[in-house]
């Protein structure tokens, strides 16, 4: 046998012939490997935990968030306690969308001294322009508590409750017509009729709207001048986010307001006049000694409830919304409106003759 064709020997150690290393190698490579994915896995987690589920990152997100958002839907209630006046409450379903709103109204008014609760409901659009629409649903209801109240307050508590009754109805039944196109009629406020300063601020915010570097010059500013600390982050879910109690800091908002005035949205709303600015002077602005609780998205930092608690000496107030950012509804605005003033002109003219033909009877 041809002896170049032979193997070549295996080398050995002690006598024993020494196996191939690549096995091994491949195990030492899949441990490493391993262990490098165990520790990307672990830093993950960490980031999660300790830097994007960091409360004031989620709050400052959230903020940041709102302020870039284009459109939202929002479901709550607001409660207006005016001491000795009264007390309002209202429902709001609400939606926004491209600088378009709409509202849903459900509220009553509790007048201080009145036993008769007010109710309202109704419909409110916001167009792009500026232009307010509104609707009024339960106008008649609306109306004829209205009547009772006046009576009652007129007469000095020497009209029975059958004879309001009976005035309130003959009213009412004299007024069916203009009553009944007052409830199904859109009624519209045009910027002009409200004036120069609020459509100086509409078109501000529509130009901030459409200006993704203006929404996110404000966003920043934010961010650098947060002026929420985390007061309480052990506050129950709500709306699928974790909730989290603020305190506010007026020095930060000072600071805020500040570069704000500098900003591209800060001066355009300034050239509108005073009552679309912020005065950090003004103690009634005062945020720290408001209760603030939100809710937070835990995976996308989205807002997703609020809920704003205030009181000074005149009154107090409570705001309670569920929030959905970067959702909406479809906004229509209403094809055809009256003049507002023009159509409650012609109600009034109505209700004068109403009220002179029911004295007679």
């Amino acid at each position: 046998m041809d002896q170049g064709n032979q193997p070549a020997p295996q080398p050995q150690y002690n006598g024993v012939p020494m196996q191939p290393k690549k096995k091994k190698t491949g195990l030492i490579i899949g441990i490493v490997l391993g262990v490098i994915a165990l520790i990307a896995i672990i830093s993950a987690v960490l980031v999660y935990f300790l830097w994007w589920q960091n409360p004031e990152k989620m709050v400052t997100d959230a903020v940041s968030n709102a302020i870039m958002a284009k459109k939202m839907t929002a479901d709550g209630k607001v409660v207006v306690d005016m001491r000795d006046q009264g007390k309002i409450e209202l429902n709001v379903k609400t939606a926004t969308d491209s600088g378009k709103s709409k509202a849903n109204i459900d509220a009553k008014l509790n007048i201080k001294g009145v036993e008769k609760n007010i109710p309202l409901k109704g419909d409110a659009v916001l167009d792009s322009d500026g232009t307010i629409y509104v609707k009024i649903n339960n106008f008649k209801d609306l109306y004829g508590t209205l009547i009772e109240i006046v009576m009652e307050s007129s007469s000095g508590g020497n009209l029975s409750r059958s004879q309001i009754e009976t005035y309130r109805d003959q009213t009412l039944e004299k007024m069916g017509s203009e009553i009944d196109k007052m409830s199904d009629t859109w009624m519209k406020i045009s910027p002009d009729e409200i004036g120069s300063e609020y459509k100086c601020g509409i078109n501000a915010l529509k130009k901030i709207q459409s200006d993704e570097s203006a929404r996110k010059e404000l966003a920043q500013i934010y961010q650098k001048n947060s002026f929420f600390t985390i007061k309480d982050s052990k506050i129950s879910d709500r709306n699928g986010g974790r909730g989290f109690e603020l305190q506010g800091d007026n020095g930060k908002l000072s600071k805020f307001n500040d570069e704000f005035k500098n900003s591209s949205a800060g001066k355009a709303l300034g050239k509108c006049g005073k009552s679309n600015g912020y005065d950090s002077n003004d103690e009634s602005t005062s945020i720290d000694e408001s209760s603030l609780k939100v809710w937070v998205d835990r995976s996308s930092h989205e807002l997703k409830a609020v809920e704003l608690k205030g009181n000074d000496k005149k009154a107090s107030v409570e705001i309670s919304f569920d929030i959905n950012m970067n959702k909406s509804e479809e906004i229509k605005v209403p094809s055809s409106a009256e003049s507002l003033k023009e159509f409650v002109e012609g109600f009034m003219e109505g209700y004068s003759s109403g009220l002179s033909s029911t004295s007679t009877r």
